[in-house]
């Protein structure tokens, strides 16, 4: 209460620049928006897979082939969006 009575309010801190991997600075936000998300999102590279990434790949190429398998329909899909509330994060539903 007294740093609200004071004036006194805790500024936030922004990231305004990064250092590459060259060892420079970004100079700009979108430079460092940029390197943040290379960082954070790396290219995903077949290559790049040990034994058990490829595993999962293959069973993720694969499309399902099961008796109960079929396309939703609009209703459903209608349903689900009626559903959402838009003031909370998603999350398991019951």
């Amino acid at each position: 209460m007294y740093r609200l009575a004071s004036g006194y309010r805790k500024k936030k801190t922004k990231i305004s620049t990064l250092r590459k991997p060259d060892g420079s600075l970004t100079i700009e936000s979108p430079e460092t928006l940029r390197l943040i998300l290379e960082y954070f999102t790396p290219e995903d590279k077949d290559m790049d897979d040990n034994n058990q990434h490829k595993h999962i790949r293959e069973l993720t190429d694969k499309q399902p082939n099961t008796p109960d398998d079929r396309e939703f329909t609009r209703e459903e899909i209608g349903s689900v969006f009626k559903g959402i509330s838009y003031n909370k994060a998603t999350g398991e539903t019951e």
